[in-house]
C-alpha cells in the first residue's frame, strides 16, 4: 500500500502582507518628506556658519600678519556671474591691490619685490547657493598696532537663500565681530 503524502501548506504567520509592506513604505515616505526639507535648511545653515567663521578668523589672522610682518596688509572682496571671494594679502612697496576673481592669481605680479602678494584666498562658486557681500570691499591694516587705514570697518553678510544670514563686522580695532542678521541662529546675538 502506498501511503498518500500530505502536502504541508505553509504557515501564514510566517512573513509580511503586501499590504503591510506598503503601509510601512507609506510611513517612510511620509517621515521623509518631512526630514529631507528640514535636512536641507540644517546643511545651509551650517555652510553658511562655516563661512562666516572661516571670515572672522581670516580677519583675525590678516592681523595677525601685519603685526608678525611689519608691513600693511590688506583684504579685498570680490564677484563675478561665477563665484564669490576675497583674499588676503601684504601690501607692497607699488601700493596695489589684489583681486580674488583674477583667474591667473589674486596679486598681479608677485614676484617683484615691490609688488602685493598674496596670503590666502577663499572662493565659493555661486552654485553652492553662498553669497557674500560687503562693504566697502576693502580694508587695510597699518601701523605697528595693525589698526585700519582711515577707520575702515568692514561689513560682510553671508547669506543663503535657504540657510539665513550672518554678518560679519569689524570694529574700529579691526577686531571681528559675528552676528545673526536673521535674528534666529543657535548661539549668535542678533544683529
Amino acid at each position: 500500500m502506498r501511503q498518500a503524502r500530505q502536502l504541508q501548506r505553509p504557515d501564514r504567520g510566517a512573513g509580511f502582507t503586501m499590504i503591510e509592506l506598503l503601509i510601512v513604505m507609506v510611513i517612510l515616505a511620509v517621515l521623509l518628506a518631512i526630514a529631507v526639507p528640514s535636512m536641507r535648511e540644517f546643511i545651509a545653515r551650517k555652510r553658511v556658519e562655516g563661512v562666516a567663521q572661516e571670515l572672522a578668523t581670516d580677519l583675525r589672522l590678516l592681523k595677525s600678519q601685519q603685526i608678525q610682518r611689519r608691513r600693511n596688509v590688506g583684504i579685498q572682496f570680490g564677484s563675478n556671474a561665477s563665484i564669490t571671494c576675497y583674499v588676503l594679502y601684504q601690501v607692497g612697496t607699488a601700493g596695489d591691490d589684489c583681486d580674488c576673481t583674477n583667474v591667473g592669481g589674486a596679486c598681479p605680479n608677485p614676484a617683484a619685490d615691490n609688488r602685493s602678494f598674496e596670503i590666502k584666498t577663499v572662493v565659493m562658486p555661486i552654485s553652492s547657493g553662498i553669497s557674500l557681500t560687503a562693504n566697502p570691499g576693502f580694508m587695510r591694516l597699518i601701523g605697528f598696532n595693525a589698526l585700519p587705514m582711515g577707520n575702515t570697518m568692514i561689513r560682510a553678510t553671508v547669506q543663503s537663500t535657504q540657510g539665513g544670514g550672518i554678518r560679519v563686522s569689524t570694529n574700529r580695532l579691526g577686531t571681528p565681530l559675528v552676528c545673526s542678521v536673521s535674528g534666529s541662529w543657535n548661539n549668535l546675538p542678533a544683529c
